[in-house]
């Protein structure tokens, strides 16, 4: 199955790095025009610099912190300026603050509600009014398999995670006679090449486990039935997919990447 997106642009938030990145490699790949949005700009230009290199496409390095109004504002804004249109949103960014509920930080759970939900939140209003202008579009929020069953000492990622697949599902039902689409994408274990499984996140949860942290990506690997973690090109096939008219008829939906991990 050939899927092209050439002609289209996609905002891709948290792709200067990690699974964010692979995803706008995906589209790319594809055909799409990419806006690298990222708080990280150096990060950003050098995988827009990558993408353009690679595949042949445009792409357009932006600064973002997807929790202010007026940044989102400004991204959307020079997407449609340099690209004329917005045909596909990835909501990505996102933070997962690792703490025991008695010891949960509270300053540790509004950030991280704030770029994981409000985040999805500001960047989908931002590009609603120019995919119904176009009565065109795609929206897709990466949540997790988290959204579908917590993990301990994970509160705020947690119901962000759980909160976003609420989002999409009411977006869809808001979008769709604007010729809108809205589905979620929910990875298993990333553990090799995700900016949350950082060094601190891996000890962390050898401490939760109680092994060693070398021994956290063999433990997390046989609790999947394929036998293997997660990795972006996963995430990306599927996103590709659902964006592309493939997918014409698929809106509302969540979808779990986890080699069976979840089974639901």
């Amino acid at each position: 199955m050939i899927i092209s997106l050439k002609g289209q642009t996609a905002i891709v938030t948290g792709s200067a790095s990690g699974i964010g990145r692979g995803i706008a490699r995906g589209l790319a790949e594809s055909g799409a025009d990419i806006v690298v949005a990222d708080l990280n700009f150096d990060g950003a230009a050098k995988s827009a610099e990558e993408i353009a290199r690679d595949f042949g496409v445009r792409a357009l390095p932006v600064k973002v912190d997807v929790t202010r109004k007026t940044d989102v504002a400004a991204v959307v804004q020079k997407a449609v300026g340099e690209f004329g249109r917005i045909d596909i949103l990835v909501n990505n960014a996102g933070i997962a603050p690792a703490f025991p509920l008695p010891d949960f930080p509270e300053d540790r759970w509004d950030l991280a509600i704030n770029v994981n939900l409000k985040g999805y939140f500001l960047c989908g209003q931002g590009v609603a009014a120019q995919m119904i202008k176009q009565r065109s579009g795609c929206i897709i929020n990466i949540s997790s398999k988290t959204g579908v069953r917590g993990s301990a000492n994970n509160s705020a990622y947690n119901a962000s995670k759980f909160g976003v697949i609420g989002l999409a599902q009411g977006w869809c039902r808001e979008l769709a006679k604007h010729g809108v689409r809205v589905n979620s994408v929910l990875p298993g274990n990333v553990l090799q090449g995700s900016g949350i499984w950082s060094e601190d996140y891996k000890k962390e949860c050898a401490r939760k486990l109680g092994i060693r942290p070398d021994e956290v990506e063999e433990y997390y690997n046989k609790q999947v039935p394929l036998g293997r973690q997660c990795t972006v090109e996963d995430i990306a096939n599927l996103v590709v997919f659902l964006v592309s008219d493939k997918a014409s008829y698929i809106t509302g939906c969540s979808y779990l990447v986890d080699g069976g991990q979840e089974m639901r």
